[in-house]
């Protein structure tokens, strides 16, 4: 038979022998009904996937005939017959295109596919995608096409030559209307017919559509391509050829370049060639990957060690556990299976978890919570779990043993407690010390300047100078045991300020006085810096003193002779005000500055460290600006000195109103 040929294609002939060979052997149902609706040509699996007995479809029989029959065995469910029947065949006498999808009664699901054929007539392709629905979520494409090839002779051709070149034009027609990529090659491997579909999925030009063209320059192009990976593309393709030589039915997903994956199946037509179908399966081979992913994770959570994994009823029943929940009850999995795991726990644990369970189901949310049992200490959470029809509902129990991070936590109060305790005592014990030592020590500091003086009489310079020393010793102690005290109090919340308004310069000059001596003792230059405008300070001033006198001390004993040491004063952007002690000496490090702000801290702390000392001077000035509510910060390098800065907040400062009202 001789196939029509849209102009400018090369002739092409079709055996129709061999066209309805391909039909018989597809996977496919085939329906074809001519412009006056009556069945003209149709293949096997049509009858199998419908159903219909033996001799029941013959050539000639009218599309209403067919739908009355289904109607009949209830095929489309309950409807009015003869309303149903004329509706079917008024859609189907507008040879519009279609695509649906039908599930029998039995459950299976047929995807319909249909188009008008040139010339007026009807084609229709029906495939059961039963299995690909339920694996892939529904997936609208059609699988399992084409599985296995129907080895049946065809009958015999109608008598007329103008049927016979009729009927095999229309089995073309259908080939090219398939919605897979449709390729037949003859028992010599040369091109017979392929549709659009299967040039486009393939990605071969239409100018291999030739019939004759040998099989081999189709897998040359693929394997130029890339498309079956690695390896000299001559040596892949005649592998390829070599393998279709065999016509032997074959199936197998590929992935292309460019990430499309195609399905390819392969039949023989029994002593004619072979026949390929090409499906784009990319959404279901994502789908399926998906699943995969999802089962694999499910695994690896429900494996994890420590975990506990139950599926129970709202009675308690276990539907299914873990491992891991199994040997945390006790026993194994197969023998806890529809056990009440309720009845393993004491009565009150039991009570509250059923509450909890009750909770998650009646507002429908997971429920999160902690508690104990045996011993043990579990984080759980219930959440709902999906019904399987049954009576009592269900819920996932997802617990993690947390007993180890209680009993860290036990460790950790029970560590700070006793640090309390050891801090406080330690502070009660330095404050009755400190009290204890002043008593003797103003009798020293009382005796000792006398001596110092000579107020009763000479007693030679000698032993003066003793008298003097031992009561430049005592000040010394006793200015140590007053930190010690401070820190002290301050530490147990007992040191409360004395606040007025003051003169931040007056506080300034005053302190700098106290430490003119020792600077000059020390060849150290003293600097100030300070505006002459100045706010008035609503500060304690005692230890406002103290905090630059300590500062100032210290900068003087870790500066060099030569050095210079400042004092700056001045009003923050944010309306608070600032002391600044800078110092040309020895420097720290970020390791040094640590140490020093610490109770009793010494940088340099060695039996044979070159500066006296308690190590009070700067953690007390720290804590009495913290008191004042302000903060003090430390800037250091090795060798280029310090820079210390004590602010105090905006409510320290008298403002000018407030200085009218005083």
């Amino acid at each position: 038979m001789t196939e029509q040929t849209p102009a400018g294609s090369p002739d092409q002939t079709v055996d129709a022998s061999t066209m309805r060979a391909v039909i018989d052997n597809l996977d496919q149902g085939i329906s074809v009904f001519d412009r006056d609706l009556r069945l003209v040509l149709w293949n096997r699996r049509f009858v199998e996937l419908f159903g219909y007995p033996a001799g029941f479809i013959h050539h000639g029989q009218a599309f209403a005939d067919i739908i009355r029959f289904n109607v009949e065995r209830n095929e489309y469910g309950p409807c009015e017959a003869e309303s149903y029947i004329r509706q079917r065949c008024e859609d189907l006498a507008t040879f519009q295109p279609q695509r649906r999808e039908h599930t029998r009664p039995d459950g299976t699901v047929i995807e319909v596919i249909g188009n008008p054929l040139p010339g007026g007539g009807f084609v229709s392709t029906f495939s059961d995608v039963t299995v690909a629905r339920q694996v892939a979520g529904n997936l609208r494409h059609s699988t399992e096409r084409l599985d296995k090839m129907v080895e049946r002779r065809t009958r015999a051709l109608q008598d007329s030559e103008d049927r016979y070149r009729a009927y095999s034009e229309m089995l073309e027609a259908t080939v090219r209307h398939m919605p897979q990529g449709v390729c037949v090659f003859d028992s010599d491997l040369r091109l017979v017919v392929a549709n659009a579909g299967f040039f486009e999925l393939c990605q071969i030009p239409e100018t291999f559509n030739v019939p004759g063209k040998p099989f081999e320059d189709f897998t040359l192009f693929s394997a130029q391509r890339g498309e079956y990976g690695p390896g000299n593309p001559v040596d892949l393709a005649r592998e390829r050829v070599e393998l279709a030589r065999h016509m032997e039915s074959h199936a197998f997903d590929r992935t292309r370049p460019d990430g499309v994956v195609i399905e390819v199946r392969g039949n023989p037509i029994p002593g004619r060639g072979f026949v390929n179908t090409i499906t784009d399966i990319t959404a279901r081979h994502q789908a399926e990957e998906s699943l995969r992913e999802a089962a694999t994770m499910a695994r690896t959570m429900l494996n994890a060690p420590g975990l506990l994994v139950l599926l129970v009823t709202l009675d308690g029943t276990l539907i299914d556990l873990n491992d891991e929940a199994a040997t945390s009850l006790g026993g194994t999995k197969q023998g806890l299976i529809g056990t009440n795991v309720l009845r393993r726990m004491s009565s009150e644990v039991a009570h509250r978890r059923a509450a909890y369970a009750q909770q998650a189901i009646e507002e429908s949310r997971a429920v999160h919570f902690e508690d104990e049992r045996e011993g043990s200490w579990f984080e759980t959470t219930m959440t709902p779990y999906p019904s399987d029809g049954s009576a009592l509902p269900r819920v996932m129990v997802i617990a993690h043993d947390v007993t180890h991070r209680h009993q860290a936590e036990d460790r950790l109060r029970m560590a700070m407690v006793m640090a309390e305790t050891a801090n406080r005592t330690k502070n009660d014990f330095l404050a009755a010390m400190s009290h204890e030592l002043r008593t003797p020590l103003n009798a020293i500091l009382g005796f000792s300047e006398i001596i110092g003086r000579e107020m009763f009489g000479p007693i030679g310079e000698r032993y003066a100078a003793y008298g003097r020393d031992i009561h430049s010793a005592g000040q010394h102690l006793l200015a140590m045991i007053n930190d010690i005290l401070d820190i002290s109090r301050i530490e147990i919340g007992a040191f409360s300020l004395s606040r007025e308004s003051a003169d931040p310069a007056a506080m300034a000059e005053s302190s700098m006085r106290l430490v003119g001596t020792r600077a000059e003792q020390s060849s150290v230059r003293l600097r100030t810096e300070l505006p002459a405008d100045l706010p008035a300070l609503h500060v304690d001033v005692r230890r406002t003193k103290q905090i630059l006198i300590n500062l100032l001390g210290n900068a003087v004993k870790f500066t060099p002779p030569g050095g210079t040491v400042t004092l700056r004063a001045a009003v923050t952007g944010d309306g608070g005000f600032e002391f600044v002690v800078m110092d040309t000496g020895i420097g720290m490090t970020a390791a040094d500055i640590e140490v020093a702000l610490s109770p009793f801290g010494q940088v340099d702390s060695g039996l044979d460290r070159r500066f006296e000392g308690a190590g009070l001077g700067l953690p007390l000035a720290k804590s009495l600006a913290e008191l004042h509510g302000g903060a003090l910060t430390v800037e250091s390098k090795p060798g280029e000195g310090t820079t210390i800065t004590v602010r105090f907040p905006p409510d320290c400062v008298v403002t000018a109103s407030e200085e009218v009202q005083e």
